[in-house]
């Protein structure tokens, strides 16, 4: 009888926040990031969070087809009309979810209107009310998970088509991450052998994320697994405890069309509501009218969109500078943000670097903007990347302009599979990336089995370098 009622037609209403990523060609993805409770005020109780969650994905030029209205909808509010079963004119949409257990579900949309949000809502998605972090809470947090680390490098982890980068100390384990992303379900396939485990040297230290950006695939590692629900037509989302049991530093938006998704303010909202020091959550918003922040071994960074980058989530998070003990060239994390937006990058001029990891999976870039490495050093290009990615990365043009600009014979994709050397586990292949910042450098070296249990594990300075390929864009079914 229970089975036989979860199959009975259902049509359900959201309110959903559209994202257009579009691919150059004239066409793209639509994400549509929705919730069905909405939020309340009571005097009693304040704020009632939004509830009730669906994350949508399909073609733009599919859905443009029969919703003409989405195409100028980037950034916006609509009102989703979302069935399990098709209907006259609906069209197909694949469920957003996460974890191994996450089995492939389709809906469909039958109708989209436009929406404009209560206030209440409004603010919530904004983080109007969130509290700012101090700039020196920020600061001691980053250096004391830097203390005795002693050579540091910068680690580019294989998480498919996601990413997943890390301040690394002289033993592999990693002391500050920046990001945490993992491949979600429609991406699967990019996904390497193995899960890292990316707490396994939390007796060390319990490292810290700094998050580029609020994009899903920049943190959904703290997803443990997605269980739809086909009675509600909504998705339950189960977040990983040693995910939330640690600082995560990030900037709240800044204008409207930087406001974080519903899928996004629930993960913020478990954030806030663990408590890791006395008055002070998980959650540390990046500070009002603040530009840098400085640590022992370098800086944060607050991104700007200027006239030749969209103002965009992208553009406007978080990058990182590694430069030990302020001295020599840095290794630069740049999340999903092209160079103009990173303020150092042109404002500096005795800047020098060493390495860097490559904006947005080796996507487009601006290509007058590249920055050039010191010759003399490691000069190694990290591109987070996962093979067969349904958006073509990475992209032939941005490849020959980091070749152009003096990265040519180090870049490397993560992508890119070796044996990892002394591991006697069947089948255990990664791409995790090097960086370090002197070619006479010892690599990292793991005293103990954390690394290795972990999959954290370097791909080491003398393997033979496999040169980077271009992505190629799959056809498209949805």
């Amino acid at each position: 009888m229970k089975d036989h009622d979860s199959m009975k037609p259902r049509r359900k209403t959201f309110k959903a926040l559209v994202d257009i990523e579009r691919d150059g060609d004239g066409d793209g993805w639509v994400t549509l990031d929705c919730f069905s409770t909405g939020l309340s005020r009571s005097r009693f109780y304040g704020i009632k969070r939004i509830g009730g969650l669906l994350t949508l994905r399909l073609s733009l030029s599919y859905l443009s087809q029969r919703f003409p209205i989405i195409e100028n909808s980037e950034s916006q509010w609509v009102q989703l009309g979302v069935a399990s079963h098709a209907s006259e004119n609906s069209v197909e949409a694949s469920v957003v979810m996460f974890g191994d257990n996450a089995e492939p579900v389709v809906l469909h949309i039958y109708d989209i209107t436009p929406l404009t949000l209560s206030r209440d809502e409004y603010d919530a998605f904004m983080l109007a009310d969130a509290s700012r972090a101090p700039e020196t809470l920020i600061t001691g947090i980053l250096d004391v998970s830097l203390q005795d680390a002693g050579q540091l490098s910068v680690a580019a982890y294989d998480v498919g088509q996601g990413n997943c980068n890390a301040i690394i100390d002289k033993f592999e384990h990693p002391r500050v991450f920046f990001d945490l992303g993992w491949a979600p379900n429609f991406h699967a396939r990019t996904r390497p052998p193995r899960q890292p485990n990316f707490f396994s040297c939390d007796y060390v230290r319990v490292a810290p994320v700094v998050l580029s950006h609020w994009d899903m695939d920049h943190w959904s590692y703290a997803i443990a697994r997605s269980k739809y629900n086909p009675k509600s037509l909504t998705t339950r989302h189960e977040f990983n405890r040693k995910a939330l049991a640690r600082f995560w530093i990030a900037r709240p938006p800044e204008r409207p069309e930087h406001q974080v998704s519903p899928l996004a303010l629930s993960f913020y909202d478990a954030l806030t509501k663990t408590q890791l020091m006395p008055g002070i959550s998980a959650m540390l918003l990046w500070p009002d009218n603040c530009t840098q922040i400085p640590f022992s071994e370098g800086w944060l960074e607050a991104c700007e969109p200027t006239r030749q980058t969209p103002a965009d989530r992208n553009n406007t998070g978080i990058a990182l500078f590694v430069q030990p003990k302020g001295q020599g060239p840095a290794i630069l994390m740049t999340g999903d943000a092209d160079f103009p937006s990173i303020p150092s990058l042109t404002s500096n001029r005795q800047l020098e670097l060493a390495g860097m990891v490559a904006p947005h999976h080796g996507s487009k870039i601006t290509v007058s903007a590249v920055p050039n490495p010191k010759p003399g050093t490691p000069m190694k290009l990290a591109l987070s990347v996962g093979k067969g990615n349904e958006y073509g990365h990475p992209a032939q043009a941005s490849l020959d302009a980091y070749k152009a600009a003096g990265w040519h014979g180090t870049a490397m994709l993560t992508q890119d599979r070796q044996v990892c050397q002394g591991d006697h586990i069947d089948e255990h292949a990664h791409g995790n990336i090097l960086l370090k910042f002197s070619v006479d450098a010892e690599d990292p070296k793991c005293g103990c089995c954390s690394v290795l249990g972990g999959c954290l594990c370097m791909t080491p300075s003398t393997a033979p370098h496999i040169p980077p390929v271009a992505g190629v864009k799959p056809r498209r079914l949805l």
